[in-house]
């Protein structure tokens, strides 16, 4: 009888961690799936103060270079105490995921997580930043998609129309409102096709996430019916943001903070506790832990892609 070759972890059917290199403090990470070039995934270098990520989806890259961002606090440029840090990791078919931190002066945290979710069409990045007192925050986030990618601003809504010559997509910055009427914390801008994000806040703490959706130009996230009504056949979308509730009052922004999220006929919730562990409900679901990514199913029930249980020891306020 032949004897049969080891099966993999993905062969098995059981959950394998992305492939990763390190050396001298660099770090090279693929998450996706490695199985064919058709599906989504993202490259990321992690040097001990830069990162650098390309997105792509069936072999065509849309984000390219940098993950640069700033943040100015009560007026003054914190510089970083300490180099970036992988403090969470988690792979399965479904998700990879990845949370990196690291600290600025004067005693801040600052926190970086990228998800990649194969299946569904979308990855979110997001950075957190964490102080011990109150403080006036101005932040200010830059990427670049490739040459090849044309983006476009909407006039009355703040998501970003993704074109390349065989994917479509959407980004959609979960921390501003869906409308522009009446806000004026952020601004979204695109020069040379970068794409520039600024926000303003002021509070102890504070989370921005983006999600980005991309799909092949032949397969859609909806019907020719969902999205016959909108521009260049694009699937209807909006995002909301969710009340977060603790024994029945509402939390601020800077304790926790939840998003839905649709695009075609899926959904999906976000949710991000920004202080030591409480028992929460967003949507009627009761949480404890640090962070949720979900996709909802059918019967309306939340089914988990990442949840994250937030550490004790880490949490200094």
């Amino acid at each position: 009888m032949d004897q049969q070759a080891p099966q993999t972890m993905e062969q098995s059917g059981q959950p394998s961690l992305p492939r990763q290199k390190k050396s001298s403090g660099f770090a090279r990470v693929r998450l996706g799936s490695r199985r064919t070039r058709e599906s989504l995934r993202v490259d990321l270098a992690v040097t001990e103060h830069e990162m650098a990520c390309t997105v792509t989806l069936a072999g065509e890259s849309v984000i390219v270079g940098n993950w640069h961002s700033s943040v100015e606090v009560d007026g003054e440029i914190p510089e970083p105490t300490s180099p970036w840090k992988e403090v969470c990791q988690f792979a399965d078919r479904e998700a990879h995921h990845r949370e990196y931190e690291r600290k600025l002066a004067p005693g801040i945290r600052q926190q970086r997580q990228i998800t990649v979710c194969p299946i569904d069409g979308f990855v979110l990045f997001a950075e957190t930043f964490l102080s011990p007192k109150q403080r006036d925050w101005v932040y200010n986030l830059r990427f670049s998609v490739s040459e090849d990618v044309e983006l476009r601003t909407a006039r009355e809504t703040h998501e970003i129309l993704v074109s390349g010559a065989g994917v479509k997509g959407l980004i959609l910055p979960l921390a501003f409102p869906e409308w522009k009427q009446g806000f004026n914390q952020g601004s979204i801008t695109i020069i040379d096709n970068e794409i520039r994000m600024g926000y303003r806040i002021t509070g102890r703490r504070f989370f921005f996430p983006v999600f980005l959706a991309l799909w092949r130009v032949e397969h859609k996230l909806a019907t020719a019916e969902d999205g016959e009504n909108q521009p260049d056949g694009l699937p209807e979308f909006t995002w909301r943001h969710l009340t977060v509730s603790e024994c029945l009052r509402k939390v601020t922004n800077e304790e926790a903070v939840g998003y839905r999220i649709q695009i075609g006929d899926r959904q999906w919730v976000l949710y991000r506790s920004l202080t030591p562990p409480a028992n929460r409900a967003v949507l009627g679901k009761n949480l404890i832990s640090e962070s949720l990514l979900g996709r909802f199913k059918l019967d309306g029930t939340i089914s988990p892609l990442v949840e994250v249980e937030l550490d004790d020891e880490k949490e200094s306020d």
